[in-house]
C-alpha cells in the first residue's frame, strides 16, 4: 500500500480523533456559557417569528429553555441522547434492552436452514440479545450537557450443522463505552406553534468490549466466535448526532439521525461497518403523569472491512464456508422498526424526579446481505431518575 496515502488517511483520522475528543470534553472550561449556541446569529428568522407572533397577539420566546416535568419531556426509552438537561442536574438511569432474532433472511426473502446448509456447514437458527445500559448525564451548564453509557451486554446463538446436530455458543461481558456531550443549538417558542429545540451530539466509542470471545463449538473447545458474537467493535468510534424535538399542549414528536463511524481497524485486523440511525417519534400525554408514543427507527448497517485473520471461515479439502457469520459480507443491512412504548412521571420524592419507561417492537421492513439472521422483536425498560 502506498505509504503516502496511508499517511494521508492517518492524519485526516487524527484530526477527526481531536475534533471529537474537544467535542466531549470542551464544556469542562466553557463553565460560563449559558446560552444556546446558535441564539442570536437567525436574527432573521427570529425578526419573522417575532412579526408573526405580534400578529396574533402573542409573545415569542427565543432562549435556552427545556419543557416543564411531564411525561413526554424524554424520547422514549430506546432513544439515546434524545434530551439536554439544565445546568448542574444530574440524571442516572438503567435500562434492560432484549432482542430476539431468528431464521435466516437474503435481501427481502426468508431462507430455510436446508438451503443455508447447501452452501454453508453450519447455520445460525436465533439469537438472543440482553443488555443492561447504565447512564448518566450532567448539565456542566444551560449549553453542554455530558453522557456517559457503560453496557453490560450477553449474547447466545443457536446452530445446526448438515449432520443436524445443534449446539449453542454464548459471549457476555463489559460492552463498548460511550462518552459524549450534547451542544443546545437553539429553543423558540410562542403559544400557536408550541415549543421547539435542537441540539448537537459529538461523541466516541471506546474499545472496551471483548471482540475476541470464546466457547466449545463442534470446531474444538475454547474456539473463536464469529463477528456477531462479539461484544464491541474493537476501535474508538465517531457518534455524531442531530436532534430537534417539539411540544405543543399534549403533544410532543422528535427526531433525530445519528452515526457510528469507526476511526480505524482493531487488533484482530478488521474494521466494522459504519452504522446509521433516524428516529421519529411522536407521544401523547394522557394526563399529567402518564403518556404513549409510537417510533420508525431506520437502521443501516454495512459490512465489514478486512478481516479477523485468525477466524476460520472454510473447512476440510474443498473449503467448505463454515458459517454465514464468519463471512465479512453477509453482515451488511438496513431495516425499519416500528415501536410503541409507555412513559410515566412519579411524583417527586425526596427532590428526585422519576421516570418509568417500557417500549416495544418489531420490524416491518428488513433488507439483509444475507444468509443472516432477521430481528423478530426488540424490547426495552428503563428508569431514569432526576436530581
Amino acid at each position: 500500500m502506498d505509504t503516502g496515502n496511508v499517511e494521508w488517511k492517518t492524519g485526516i483520522r487524527n484530526i477527526c480523533f481531536g475534533v471529537l475528543v474537544c467535542g466531549v470534553f470542551l464544556g469542562v472550561g466553557a463553565k460560563t456559557v449559558e446560552g444556546a449556541l446558535l441564539e442570536g446569529l437567525l436574527d432573521g428568522f427570529e425578526e419573522t417569528l417575532g412579526e408573526s407572533a405580534e400578529a396574533k397577539g402573542e409573545r415569542l420566546i427565543i432562549g435556552n429553555f427545556y419543557q416543564a416535568e411531564r411525561p413526554d419531556s424524554h424520547g422514549p426509552i430506546g432513544v439515546m441522547g434524545d434530551h439536554t438537561h439544565n445546568k448542574g442536574e444530574f440524571m442516572f438511569s438503567y435500562r434492560y434492552m432484549r432482542m430476539f432474532m431468528d431464521k435466516n433472511r437474503d435481501g427481502t426473502d426468508n431462507v430455510s436452514d436446508n438451503e443455508v446448509l447447501q452452501d454453508f456447514v453450519v447455520t445460525p437458527t436465533e439469537m438472543t440479545t440482553q443488555m443492561h445500559m447504565f447512564g448518566a448525564m450532567y448539565g456542566l451548564n444551560d449549553t453542554v450537557t455530558l453522557m456517559a453509557m457503560f453496557p453490560y451486554v450477553m449474547k447466545s446463538m443457536e446452530h445446526k450443522n448438515r449432520a443436524g446436530v445443534k449446539f449453542k455458543t454464548n459471549a457476555s461481558g463489559i460492552g463498548d463505552i460511550k462518552l459524549a456531550s450534547l451542544w443546545r443549538l437553539y429553543a423558540f417558542e410562542m403559544p400557536s406553534i408550541g415549543a421547539h429545540r435542537f441540539h448537537l451530539q459529538t461523541g466516541m466509542s471506546l474499545p472496551s468490549g471483548d471482540i475476541k470471545p470464546r466457547d466449545n463449538t463442534p470446531l474444538g473447545n475454547n474456539s473463536l466466535l464469529p463477528y456477531p458474537m462479539r461484544l464491541g467493535s474493537g476501535t474508538v468510534d465517531m457518534l455524531p448526532g442531530l436532534t430537534y424535538t417539539g411540544v405543543k399542549h399534549d403533544v410532543s414528536w422528535g427526531f433525530q439521525a445519528k452515526g457510528r463511524i469507526p476511526l480505524g481497524y482493531n487488533q484482530q485486523g478488521y474494521q466494522e461497518g459504519k452504522r446509521y440511525d433516524l428516529n421519529s417519534w411522536g407521544a401523547y400525554r394522557w394526563a399529567d403523569w402518564i403518556s404513549t408514543s409510537a417510533r420508525f427507527n431506520w437502521k443501516q448497517w454495512f459490512n465489514i472491512k478486512r478481516e479477523d485473520g485468525q477466524l476460520p471461515t472454510t473447512i476440510g479439502p474443498a473449503n467448505t464456508p463454515i458459517v454465514p457469520t464468519a463471512e465479512t459480507d453477509l453482515r451488511g443491512g438496513k431495516r425499519l422498526d416500528l415501536l410503541g412504548g409507555i412513559n410515566i412521571l412519579f411524583p417527586d420524592f425526596k427532590g428526585l424526579e422519576n421516570h418509568l419507561n417500557v417500549e416495544a417492537g418489531a420490524p416491518i421492513y428488513q433488507d439483509l446481505d444475507g444468509p443472516q439472521l432477521k430481528q423478530s422483536y426488540s424490547f426495552w425498560v428503563g428508569w431514569q431518575i432526576i436530581l
